[in-house]
């Protein structure tokens, strides 16, 4: 298989983590009674954001190789988001905002930084196999896309979109992440090489 071709697969498990709940959480949280809620849990996306990405950058590729720790955030954000499910499912409409909330943030708080993480692991590992990323990245980056939006309609289609069952599909795809991030070399170390990369 073509390092192209497992960077696509890369690309098109991160972003159909996001696309299963991103666009259909809001629908889900009104039915339960959490519709003046749905503020913050779209908020606790980018306050996150602001912080944990920059620290998992900094463990990245210094104590843990960055595919490996990618893993790793995959794993934790699909355990909490499972965990989120569950209390949904366990507490039908009368779910406790305080302890959804709590679980959801968790789970963004080690998703959010796989974004830059699984960009970084794209273009270290195209670099060692001697690809121009400015040409080779755009259309893997692409294939991220066409994953959030079959995520978003397997959701839709199947009805999840107004259930806790949207949270389990996301840690499913994020728990096969996890394993499929094991799959992949080890890219160029770029703290080392010096290389410089524009976003």
């Amino acid at each position: 298989m073509s390092i192209k071709l497992r960077l696509s697969i890369l690309n098109f498990l991160e972003y159909a983590v996001w696309g299963a709940y991103l666009t259909s959480m809001g629908s889900w949280l009104a039915s339960i009674g959490l519709g003046d809620k749905i503020g913050w849990f779209y908020a606790m996306q980018g306050f996150v954001s602001i912080f944990i990405p920059p620290l998992m950058g900094m463990v990245a590729d210094r104590w843990i190789p960055a595919q490996r720790l990618l893993g790793i955030c995959h794993a934790l954000a699909a355990a909490f988001l499972a965990l989120a499910g569950y209390v949904g499912m366990q507490s039908g409409s009368s779910v406790d905002f305080a302890t959804l909330f709590s679980l959801y943030s968790l789970s963004m708080a080690f998703y959010m930084p796989t974004i830059a993480l699984s960009n970084s692991v794209a273009y270290s590992i195209l670099l060692k196999n001697g690809e121009d990323t400015v040409t080779a990245f755009p259309p893997i980056r692409t294939i991220g896309t066409i994953g959030f939006i079959l995520a978003m309609l397997f959701v839709d289609f199947t009805g999840f979109q107004n259930t806790y069952a949207q949270f389990f599909t996301s840690a499913a795809l994020g728990i096969l992440m996890f394993f499929y991030t094991f799959t992949l070399p080890n890219g160029t170390n770029l703290l080392i090489s010096g290389q410089s990369i524009t976003f």
